[in-house]
């Protein structure tokens, strides 16, 4: 199995509910294909370098996890039809960071 590191921007519309269960989905897809969730990081809402869909602002999540390529493809075919996923990158990585990233860290120090 191959670990993966997930990033998703979400539309600033949503309310709390609406992040938890599309992260909740997001979560779902990578466990029904034989995939592990390792490590999930919220960045909060963080302006965007340029405007996507006319929206300034959006919701950043991080999630690491380790899982076939097939997982990939259902996640990235989720987000694609998902009108409140603004942008989405996954990518392999040789391990999963043992320490939060920096803007992680800068969430939980609000």
């Amino acid at each position: 199995m191959n670990i993966y590191e997930h990033t998703c921007i979400l539309s600033q519309n949503l309310n709390p509910k609406d992040l938890k269960d599309i992260r909740t989905k997001i979560e779902t897809i990578i466990e029904k294909n034989q995939g592990k969730i390792e490590k999930v990081e919220d960045w909060g809402l963080r302006n965007l370098a340029y405007p996507i869909k006319k929206f300034k602002k959006g919701y950043y999540s991080n999630i690491f996890f380790s899982g076939s390529g097939t997982a990939v493809f259902e996640l990235e075919k989720f987000e694609r039809i998902d009108e409140n996923v603004l942008r989405f990158l996954t990518f392999k990585v040789k391990e999963v960071p043992k320490e939060n990233s920096e803007l992680c860290l800068k969430e939980e120090n609000k």
